[in-house]
């Protein structure tokens, strides 16, 4: 039996309508984080590197549930004083059930007081986050003394 063109045309647009379709599911996880680790130098340079991390806590920021660890690339440093830097920065957070695995820019308007508000990418993990993937969203807490930060990470199953 010979198949008409149009019918493989049909069959083809009619898979791609119901993957659009396709309910995704969501886990959202929320952790506090208090910065106790920065590697960066006096003259930081672009290509140099730091790192950067400290405990991560539960979104209400009471219990500590792991750390977290950031390793920073330097790609740009302007003139001011202090000098703002947009470094590239791969995320590892250890918490109960594996690890998850972010990537993102950031901006620091100054080293010492912390990076702006941001979005990063879940490239995966292990253990339960093994094919992690999704987004995580950085604030910065202001209302507290010393450097830290709310993420709220939504995965996508």
């Amino acid at each position: 039996m010979k198949v008409q063109p149009w019918l493989v045309v049909l069959a083809v647009a009619g898979t791609l309508v119901g993957a659009d379709q396709v309910d995704q599911r969501q886990t959202t996880i929320e952790l506090t984080s208090k910065r106790t680790l920065m590697s960066a130098p006096v003259n930081i340079a672009v290509g140099g590197g730091f790192v950067s991390g400290g405990e991560l806590a539960d979104g209400q920021g009471r219990a500590k549930v792991g750390n977290g660890f950031s390793h920073c690339g330097v790609l740009s440093v302007s003139v001011a004083v202090p000098p703002a830097v947009t470094a590239h920065c791969t995320s590892t957070f250890r918490i109960q059930d594996g690890e998850l695995h972010l990537s993102g820019l950031r901006h620091y308007r100054s080293i010492t007081e912390g990076f702006e508000d941001t979005t990063m990418a879940v490239i995966g993990g292990t253990g339960k986050y093994s094919n992690a993937r999704g987004e995580a969203k950085a604030t910065r807490v202001v209302d507290r003394a010393d450097v830290g930060y709310r993420f709220t990470i939504t995965l996508v199953d």
